[in-house]
């Protein structure tokens, strides 16, 4: 029996947010201690946490999960420039990406590159939510794992720097150059992850460069805050984080938007697991 799109997609979106048991194909995992993050100029970021990074490599390609440790914060997300919106949230322990999903990494899973401006180290761009959801249920079936979007409290929280936050404006710090790629400064475009200094847990790139889907609403699993969830994502998501294009405004911790899951070429995802 042969299974329309739709039905595809409801199975991929089902299986992303369940545990992941495929047998590992083609992957290996490597658990290794925290260690503190290098930029390009040679200046250390703080160690992640008290737990371990996670590396993974995938046809070759490898990408590291940073342990965020969980805590309780107040969100503040900011809906366009006026609209404000605070809840507080209690998250449970969980994994972040140390960059953004690259075209490596993409390629390598999905054996094509929808990017505008190609560059295997650069941040996979121009892809819809919906073919998000389809490149994470490739990837746990080649590694066996559950990896998933970050939900909106969770991506927000890693930004701040989590427990060790210093209340900076932008990821990583306050001087929106030191930490982003922006209108200012990008050229017109995206550039490589982990060119700017990371943020207080070693993360790169939460403001600016691509804006990355996160999901809307947790499955009831990953918070004990009834106001955030339970349910699953929906389609209508949401993106963080300014882009290459955006103004510092929209480069902020606090800024978000929505739309139906059109592809642009400012819009990435980053792994949570």
């Amino acid at each position: 029996m042969k299974l329309g799109k739709c039905n595809l997609w409801i199975i991929a979106l089902v299986t992303l947010f369940l545990a992941g048991t495929t047998p590992v194909v083609e992957a290996r995992v490597k658990k290794g201690k925290a260690k503190s993050a290098v930029t390009k100029n040679g200046k250390k970021g703080k160690k992640a946490s008290a737990g371990k990074n996670l590396t993974f490599t995938v046809k070759g390609v490898t990408f590291e999960m940073v342990p965020v440790d969980g805590g309780s914060f107040t969100t503040t997300n900011r809906v366009g420039y006026d609209q404000y919106d605070e809840k507080h949230v209690t998250l449970k322990s969980y994994y972040i990406g140390q960059t953004e999903v690259t075209q490596a990494l993409w390629q390598a899973v999905m054996e094509n590159n929808p990017s505008e401006v190609k560059n295997d180290n650069g941040p996979v761009e121009n892809v819809r939510y919906e073919d998000c959801i389809f490149f994470i249920y490739k990837l746990n079936e080649l590694t066996g794992k559950a990896f998933r979007f970050p939900t909106a409290a969770e991506w927000q929280f890693a930004a701040r720097g989590g427990n060790l936050s210093k209340g900076y404006l932008y990821s990583g710090g306050n001087d929106i150059n030191q930490v982003a790629w922006y209108e200012g400064n990008s050229d017109g475009k995206p550039h490589p992850v982990a060119t700017k200094a990371p943020n207080e847990l070693g993360i790169y790139d939460m403001s600016g460069n691509v804006s990355e889907w996160c999901a809307e609403y947790d499955d009831g699993t990953r918070s004990t805050s009834a106001d955030i969830g339970p349910g699953l994502a929906r389609p209508s998501a949401t993106f963080y984080n300014g882009s290459w294009k955006s103004s510092p405004e929209e480069c902020e911790i606090k800024y978000m938007d929505q739309n139906e899951g059109r592809s642009y070429p400012f819009i990435g995802l980053r792994l949570a697991l």
